[in-house]
């Protein structure tokens, strides 16, 4: 079977009824619960520092399997992040305002997602490497003294089953499952806020769905929302007690709930060119929202954010072995934003959240 023949029998004009109005609920659900509190005015506050790195779960294709993805999938993924613009409410602000200064981070990821039939499917995400760098005032010895720490070590797993039964096409689908506090959240010089892992368990529900936009299949959409609700929560001694003169003092953080929500249109009809069997550019807007940080070793005057990012992408398709369904796929975007929101406050001298000029992602997947 064609690469071009399975796609347009995914998407037949006949089928388009059905989906649509299956996957109506998740359209709803991602436009009221991505965008309710950019349009209502929320002053709830989030995290100054913390990357917001479930963004990547919510942009391009590759979250959403297809009629023809049964059996596995093997995946990489690359993210990447430089956070160096300094935000006060909703405008950049002066470097000088922020102990932190540079916040530059790497994830690496491996995978595996498996779909048992079409209704059930299961997927694993390991973080195989994270590598983050801060670049921060520490006052050590010298007041206003910048000093840069290094993090690289596992991050946070995670557990994830996939019901994709609401139609044939598998166009919608739900997921649900948990983060567990596999990374490293004592690196020596970092805040809670500022480590590769967060230290708690959390709950993740989501749901996706694409459709037609023309009849002949040349134009789809997609939407997808991935909500994060941690519940159980890891304490940890101060690792830089240098930064206020506790050294080991016992602290509890609790990271801010958080939501992101993409839309996007797909172009899907894009065969045999520059030596792929398939080329997919899509556009997308993608909305983020994460509540605040508690506990003691937390920043709830510097942290949490609304933002809106607006981020290309494509998608390079070969079928390597068509009888056996061997499929490789690339996937890369950037993630651009064109509004962000940091609350924030002056808490002991300093006030602001670092925020990233983009975001890189990059995905290589091996269905078989």
């Amino acid at each position: 079977m064609s690469s071009t023949r399975d796609t347009t029998e995914l998407f037949k004009p006949g089928g388009l009824i059905r989906p649509i109005i299956a996957a109506s609920a998740t359209s709803l659900a991602t436009l009221f619960l991505a965008f309710g509190w950019l349009v209502g005015g929320t002053t709830t506050e989030a995290n100054a520092c913390a990357c917001g790195c479930s963004v990547f779960d919510v942009s391009g294709l590759d979250i959403m399997p297809q009629e023809q993805d049964h059996g596995g999938r093997i995946f990489f993924e690359y993210w990447s992040q430089d956070q160096t613009q300094n935000y006060v409410g909703s405008s950049k602000a002066a470097a000088a305002l922020n102990t932190d200064k540079e916040i530059k981070t790497s994830w690496y990821n491996v995978g595996l997602s498996y779909n048992f039939n079409r209704d059930w499917g299961i997927m694993i995400r390991v973080p195989i490497t994270a590598d983050r760098s801060l670049t921060t005032e520490t006052d050590f010895m010298f007041p206003g003294q910048i000093q840069t720490f290094n993090a690289k070590s596992f991050g946070d797993l995670e557990v994830m089953g996939v019901y994709t039964g609401f139609s044939q096409d598998m166009s919608t689908g739900l997921i649900f499952g948990l983060k567990l506090p596999t990374g490293t959240y004592t690196a020596l010089g970092m805040d809670r806020d500022n480590q590769i892992g967060t230290g708690s368990t959390d709950l993740i529900l989501g749901a996706f769905h694409r459709g037609l936009l023309s009849g002949d299949n040349a134009w789809q959409y997609f939407t997808q929302f991935v909500w994060r609700q941690p519940f159980a929560y890891g304490q940890a001694a101060d690792p830089q007690g240098f930064f206020d003169g506790n050294l080991g003092v016992v602290q509890t953080y609790h990271p801010g709930m958080q939501i992101d929500g993409a839309i996007g249109i797909v172009y899907n009809n894009w065969y045999n060119v520059l030596g792929f069997d398939k080329i997919t550019p899509l556009g997308q807007i993608i909305v983020s929202h994460r509540d605040t940080d508690s506990g003691t070793g937390a920043d709830p005057l510097n942290s949490g954010f609304d933002r809106v990012m607006v981020s290309p992408g494509i998608e390079f398709t070969n079928v390597l072995n068509e009888a056996n369904k061997y499929v490789l796929k690339t996937y890369v975007d950037v993630e651009v934003p064109i509004y962000y929101r940091a609350t924030s406050a002056n808490n002991a001298g300093t006030e602001g959240q670092l925020v990233a000029p983009y975001l890189l992602k990059v995905t290589s997947s091996f269905n078989f």
